[in-house]
């Protein structure tokens, strides 16, 4: 079993940089509201900042499921699907190298929810145990697993909650792990020290600072992607007042010049959306000069 530092990297990347502008892109047109208004302590870049940190922590979750998925592939054992009813999906559903057991963990990044998102949590994770247990019989091990093993805000609920569920559905194998403890437990421990040895080094080469100058060479290629495959998203960006008129757009577009090239990619467009599009991004344009 061998995972090389580039495959976790590129999977990091991928997950937490790679449709970065066109996430924020989307949410700017669609939830305005989270990012302007008078009643709120942050000036436009400060916003931006402050949303791009939250989706990269969402995304960091993303991230770590597929590579904890991954380094259960390359152990042997056999992935399943993942939504075992129409309403339920599990991050990890495997069975056994031997086949003779299946496996689920319920994966978060850390142990800090408030009482309302933990029993939640805890809910969506029993009746995830009770539906592969009546498809596997006792032939099931199940983890409740947070990534970081610096916070232990609820484990004693937890633990509290796991001896319940285990008493009364009859199975044993059912776990509270933190960090290490989930390789441990799976018989390859040495792949978590790789793990936070591989983590340190990549968030030693990431930037410092998220990029919000929306008009270097590299965004405004990415940028003219978008206004090809999705004009529609600059059609409702022109249209979004606030977004002009609470200085949002002047973070991103601090010269216009990143502006005029989405409008010139718009116009080579021959379709009525790409053209009204850039119409009304022109107009908008104007009107801040």
């Amino acid at each position: 079993m061998r995972l090389e530092y580039e495959t976790f990297a590129t999977i990091m990347n991928k997950h937490i940089f790679q449709s970065e502008r066109q996430d924020l892109l989307r949410t700017l047109v669609e939830h305005p509201e989270r990012f302007v208004g008078l009643f709120r302590p942050t000036r436009p870049e400060s916003k931006l900042f402050q949303h791009i940190f939250q989706a990269r922590e969402i995304k960091f979750g993303d991230a770590m499921e597929e590579i904890i998925g991954l380094i259960l592939e390359k152990a042997g054992f056999i992935p399943q699907d993942k939504r075992i009813t129409k309403d339920l999906e599990c991050d990890h559903y495997f069975l056994f190298p031997d086949r003779k057991k299946a496996l689920l963990i319920e994966q978060k990044v850390r142990d800090d929810h408030d009482s309302t998102k933990r029993r939640g949590q805890w809910e969506n994770f029993k009746i995830k145990v009770q539906e592969l247990l009546s498809k596997h019989g006792g032939r099931l091990m199940a983890f409740f697993y947070f990534i970081d093993p610096s916070l232990h805000k609820n484990r004693n609920f937890y633990v509290s909650k796991i001896s319940e569920l285990r008493e009364s559905l009859g199975l044993d194998e059912i776990y509270l792990c933190y960090g290490k403890e989930l390789f441990t437990k799976l018989g390859f421990a040495h792949i978590w020290d790789q793990l936070v040895t591989w983590l340190k080094q990549w968030k030693s080469e990431i930037p410092v600072m998220p990029d919000v100058n929306w008009e270097t060479p590299e965004a405004i290629a990415e940028l003219k992607e978008i206004a090809q495959s999705e004009p529609q998203l600059w059609l409702k960006f022109a249209r979004c007042s606030p977004l002009w008129q609470e200085g949002i757009v002047n973070a991103l577009f601090p010269t216009r010049r990143g502006l005029q090239e989405i409008i010139k990619t718009l116009k080579m467009q021959q379709n009525k959306k790409a053209q009204e599009a850039a119409r009304a991004l022109y107009e908008k344009a104007v009107e801040l000069s």
